[in-house]
């Protein structure tokens, strides 16, 4: 396990604490990510971007490795606005310049490479996940 820690921490470029240590495993772990740099390098794009709603990412796993094969190793901004159409997401445009917010902003002529896109779908499909959610909870209400 000390090993997992000495990759997050050559990831995030600091040394932590024990207790911090001890959260970020506990959230990656209910997460199902894996405890290695790939994980940790997607953790900490998703834990920027949402930090509400990253621990939901177990939920729509299974959908972002078919997201990926349409991305190649990248799209421009309205192929991925298109892309979020085909899925059924229909964000706010103020919703989709926050998810980029850590890309430098959205721009829908500007080219995104697959790193900056997929924890970006993520998001938008756990928003997704998050809108039905409140949705039902109304209807039922």
């Amino acid at each position: 396990m000390e090993s997992a820690r000495i990759i997050y921490e050559t990831v995030l470029g600091s040394r932590v604490c024990d207790s911090h240590w001890w959260r970020v495993r506990k959230a990656m772990q209910s997460a199902e990510l894996t405890l290695d740099k790939k994980g940790f390098e997607l953790f900490l794009m998703l834990r920027n971007i949402s930090p509400r709603y990253f621990s939901q990412y177990h939920k729509i796993k299974g959908q972002i490795s078919k997201i990926e094969s349409s991305i190649g190793e990248g799209c421009t901004g309205e192929q991925f606005i298109t892309l979020l159409d085909k899925l059924g997401i229909t964000p706010n445009q103020s919703t989709i310049s926050r998810w980029f917010k850590t890309a430098g902003g959205f721009k829908a002529k500007s080219f995104y490479a697959k790193q900056v896109l997929i924890p970006i779908c993520a998001v938008a499909l756990i928003y997704k996940s998050k809108v039905q959610n409140s949705q039902l909870s109304k209807i039922g209400a």
